[in-house]
């Protein structure tokens, strides 16, 4: 507390106090369509739950790879046509040092199909951080998740030429895209809250591909004048997605008739009280119609 009390009134007029709400709910995007679970449908799931007084560090990557097809090989860049892919990837590095550490984290990834409002990736994390001055005490965080979707036309090429077109046969275009969000700190002073969201396997087309992000942070409130975090956040999401006129290759083949960019970055620095929300959703696919038996 060395810090805040000897600074709090310099700092507190040059203080960056930030609420922030955003929300990306693209409808552009309905031949985004979520792959399907085949033969393996396994998941992972961590909790951890540590009080730390000195240095605590948590480190975490992962990588999942899906294709629909059950003879689908993922080491060959160009899709079969009707095939899907999911790519979802996660890390998480935290290092808090010279200092208490307050951390729990809820962590699952599942790889089986899902239905609207479940997710196959979550993560959720609480952190409180309070350095030691006395010893230069800082949290170094660093989050992310990343989901890319890749689709070859269905039916064919038998496709409509617009995003938009779901069709009532169900057709879509091809595509290819990855949406990606999460948040970086470097704070001696801290109670943050994090989670994220996504899914992109699913047996129903009529499911969207989802990313969700949340953050929110601010001070510990041990200072009854001051309930700012000290230090510097930063919060962002990147979407790119492209949408193709006939089957999507690796080589680039076939024409992109829709592209869509999307560069969002808040960065807080001094005292700060920040909340932000990001939110990617693909628009829901129409199912085939079946024409009757006669």
């Amino acid at each position: 507390m060395g810090l805040i009390d000897m600074n709090a009134c310099t700092m507190r007029q040059l203080s960056t106090v930030l609420i922030i709400i955003l929300v990306l709910t693209t409808g552009w995007a309905s031949a985004v369509r979520p792959t399907s679970a085949t033969y393996d449908q396994t998941g992972i799931t961590t909790t951890i739950d540590a009080t730390c007084i000195g240095t605590l560090l948590v480190n975490h990557d992962m990588e999942w790879q899906q294709t629909n097809l059950p003879n689908g090989d993922l080491a060959n860049n160009t899709l079969s046509p009707d095939e899907t892919r999911a790519i979802f990837t996660y890390r998480e590095n935290t290092l808090a040092a010279s200092g208490t550490t307050r951390y729990t984290k809820e962590y699952n990834m599942d790889g089986s199909n899902v239905s609207d409002g479940r997710d196959n990736l979550y993560a959720r994390h609480t952190v409180n951080f309070q350095a030691d001055q006395s010893q230069s005490g800082t949290m170094l965080w660093d989050e992310g998740a990343t989901i890319t979707s890749l689709g070859a036309a269905t039916n064919g090429n038998e496709v409509g030429r617009c995003v938009f077109a779901g069709g009532t046969g169900g057709n879509g275009a091809a595509f290819k895209g990855t949406v990606e969000a999460g948040s970086a700190m470097n704070v001696q002073e801290v109670a943050a809250v994090t989670t994220v969201g996504g899914r992109a396997i699913s047996e129903s087309s009529t499911v969207p591909v989802n990313l969700r992000y949340g953050f929110d942070a601010q001070g510990l409130g041990t200072n009854a004048n001051n309930t700012l975090a000290v230090g510097a956040a930063e919060v962002y999401m990147n979407t790119n997605f492209e949408t193709y006129d006939n089957i999507y290759q690796a080589s680039g083949d076939g024409n992109v008739t829709t592209k869509i960019t999307d560069r969002q970055r808040t960065v807080a620095r001094g005292l700060f009280d920040l909340a932000q929300t990001h939110e990617y959703s693909s628009t829901a696919m129409a199912q085939p119609t079946v024409a009757p038996v006669t």
